[in-house]
């Protein structure tokens, strides 16, 4: 596999509250979490790869991203993904409640962010196909043919609006607002988990994104889509081109992309 990211501090922020992980369960040297980071990487099948973003409303934002990308590197090394369905959703489940447990835990030894909190989407590659674990409003997107396609669902109250068909309403809300995280004080605020393979064994190929909202709520789909579809440049490039999209329609969040090719 081959990844280009990027992670890029956002102009008014003091620190950037995003962390991305690029980990080999069976390659400790192959592992480590980013921020702030422009560069090329390679990695072998199985990987995990993860986005987190902390919630900018809560203080410790960049403390709570980094905290759980950590905390899921180490849990890699020994989780077992089964090649029933259901059994491994729930190991993915067990596992999103305990990085929960663990981040309300630390938060509570952290003077002044004890309420700190992060999004968080992750992408499991290994022989029997890829999974999803995600919660909030980073995004995990795939290539298919000329398209980009979105694998996970947003849990923002402007999502659930246009789920709900209430469009008008939805064009007045917040749509950074989210309905789910980590942390933020209690595991209570864990509402909404998505956990799910959506490749087959065998049906690894392809091209994914990883992405924080500073990014893809500032870009078209149309925009992504002509830029992934370019050969001229490279995936680096790319994240280069993407990130400066966001920035001229007003993005001031810090920007995270990861762009896998395997």
């Amino acid at each position: 596999m081959k990844i280009a990211c990027q992670i890029v501090r956002g102009p008014e922020h003091a620190e950037c509250e995003d962390h991305a992980l690029v980990c080999q369960p069976g390659n400790p040297a192959g592992s480590q979490v980013l921020n702030v980071f422009r560069g090329e990487l390679t990695a072998e099948i199985p990987g995990v790869f993860a986005v987190a973003d902390g919630v900018g409303g809560n203080p410790g934002g960049h403390e709570a991203s980094g905290f759980v990308l950590r905390d899921l590197m180490e849990k890699a090394k020994e989780l077992k993904l089964s090649s029933e369905d259901k059994e491994a959703e729930k190991t993915l489940q067990d596992l999103i409640r305990t990085l929960n447990g663990d981040l309300v835990s630390q938060a509570q030894k952290t003077p002044g962010k004890e309420i700190m909190a992060t999004t968080f989407t992750a992408l499991f590659m290994n022989e029997g196909g890829a999974w999803y674990l995600h919660t909030g409003n980073t995004r995990l997107q795939v290539m298919s043919g000329i398209f980009i396609k979105q694998i996970t669902s947003d849990h923002t109250t402007y999502q659930w609006l246009i789920d709900s068909g209430a469009f008008e309403a939805a064009e007045h809300c917040n749509r950074c607002e989210i309905q789910s995280c980590l942390g933020a004080g209690s595991p209570r605020y864990l509402t909404r988990i998505n956990a799910k393979r959506f490749r087959e064994a065998g049906d690894l190929a392809g091209v994914y994104l990883l992405s924080s909202d500073g990014v893809h709520e500032y870009t078209s789909a149309d925009f992504m889509e002509d830029i992934m579809g370019r050969d001229d440049i490279s995936d680096l490039e790319k994240t280069d081109a993407i990130i400066a999209e966001a920035r001229k329609n007003g993005s001031l969040d810090d920007t995270t992309i990861m762009i896998i090719r395997v």
